[in-house]
């Protein structure tokens, strides 16, 4: 999954496929152009957290609540703290090899905003 975050706003957005999405601001916009790659302005930063790692956490966040709702001990806040983790989570450049389906769209001269 990737997310772009501006760091004037604050803000942290997913990107969708053909829609160009934007933050709070306005600074920074991307989209998914296919299922692969995304395009984004080339502001702010990407996060990507791996889909696998998200999943097995909210997996497991699921199977604590579970337990929880029947009375059983030892899931409190430091279990899901411990337990419940995306474990692969990292920033990078928004294009080259660290990023490689990535591509920063150029700005078109011809725009008006």
């Amino acid at each position: 999954m990737k997310l772009l975050f501006c760091l004037d706003c604050g803000d942290m957005f997913s990107l969708r496929i053909g829609k160009l999405r934007t933050c709070d601001c306005g600074r920074v916009s991307g989209q998914y152009i296919d299922r692969e790659t995304a395009e984004v302005n080339g502001k702010g930063v990407s996060v990507a957290i791996g889909n696998g790692s998200l999943s097995g956490a909210i997996v497991e966040m699921y199977r604590a609540k579970k337990h929880q709702d029947t009375g059983s001990t030892g899931f409190d806040r430091g279990y899901f703290r411990d337990h419940c983790k995306v474990g692969f989570c990292w920033v990078r450049p928004h294009e080259g090899e660290g990023n490689p389906h990535t591509v920063i769209k150029k700005e078109d001269p011809n725009d008006v905003c």
